[in-house]
């Protein structure tokens, strides 16, 4: 369902603004970037004798929505800083080599004139994200998956916990039980902690997706909602859209298309996409815009290990 990436620039539901506390302890995602400001001693121009201060930034995936100044200003950039044995490992990461990172640490609001975004990251640790996905580590992605499935079918709180990115980027939909229902604004270590069992019953559909991390194969799983008896008969289109009819004992039986509960994935860079929604019945098919929809996870490799990164909800 290659559509539905599409679907997500046209109709996806709007996610949440969320900006952290400060001393929050938190993981972002984003590309690694460097850039120079005017330092000390007035922090205005490098042109009039301010010193040019180089620094390490994180462009984000998602930006922060905050009103630190009364107003609320969109954080697409958080200044790193790096101490200790995070200022080792971010050595290893060029940002002329353009890389993508987690990075987690505990934010800090700007309050001099050293500080060059709003909200800063006092960096613990800094990750790479695996941007060309291999068949190899398309293999390693597809077993770890079938790991996380393992996790969902045995209703492992804990074990499924360790998959996620906190805090998800997206939206929270996929994770509710009705989209009438709004528990969280934005998916979280701490929420994920409340609300663990009522998540991994609303991802269970996942758990039977069939890969095959041999072939890099994976199949559909759809759950036809019409019965064994229903299936038998044969079906002619109605007078309106949506509607068919079927005949039995002479007489004719009016009936409306109806929607299956679909669930797949797909490669699409350096992500794994699984979702899981409704799509039309293949015998009666259900009207385009009562049946197209459905959240899409995004898995990446980081370090080596699957995480699930973001989620969300279309149609």
């Amino acid at each position: 369902m290659k559509y539905l990436v599409l679907l997500i620039l046209l109709c996806s539901r709007m996610v949440f603004a969320w900006c952290p506390d400060e001393g929050q302890v938190i993981t972002l995602q984003g590309a690694l970037a460097e850039h120079t400001y005017p330092g000390p001693p007035n922090y205005e121009s490098i042109e009039n004798g301010d010193e040019a201060v180089t620094n390490e930034f994180i462009q984000l995936d998602e930006p922060l929505e905050c009103d630190l100044t009364q107003e609320n200003e969109s954080v697409a950039e958080v200044q790193l800083v790096f101490v200790g044995k995070s200022q080792a490992s971010a050595a290893q990461l060029s940002p002329n080599q353009k890389h993508m990172i987690v990075a987690t640490g505990k934010t800090m609001y700007a309050h001099a004139g050293r500080h060059y975004t709003p909200v800063l990251l006092l960096v613990d640790e800094v990750k790479p994200v695996a941007m060309a996905l291999t068949p190899e580590l398309k293999k390693s992605m597809l077993a770890q998956f079938q790991q996380f499935q393992q996790a969902l079918r045995s209703n492992d709180v804990a074990a499924v916990k360790s998959w996620f990115l906190f805090p998800l980027n997206g939206d929270t939909y996929g994770f509710e039980p009705d989209t009438e229902s709004q528990p969280y604004s934005k998916l979280t270590a701490e929420a994920f902690d409340r609300y663990g069992h009522q998540i991994i019953a609303n991802l269970r559909l996942l758990s039977e997706v069939e890969v095959n991390p041999d072939t890099l194969e994976i199949k559909e799983r759809r759950i036809n909602a019409l019965s064994a008896k229903e299936q038998q008969r044969r079906y002619f289109p109605g007078d309106e859209d949506g509607t068919f009819f079927y005949e039995e004992n002479g007489q004719r039986h009016a009936v409306v298309g109806t929607c299956d509960e679909v669930a797949s994935g797909e490669f699409n860079e350096e992500t794994l996409t699984v979702y899981q929604g409704t799509s039309a019945n293949n015998t009666l098919p259900g009207l385009s815009e009562m049946c197209d929809g459905a959240s899409l996870f995004n898995f990446k490799l980081i370090e080596g290990k699957l995480r699930l990164v973001s989620s969300f909800t279309v149609g």
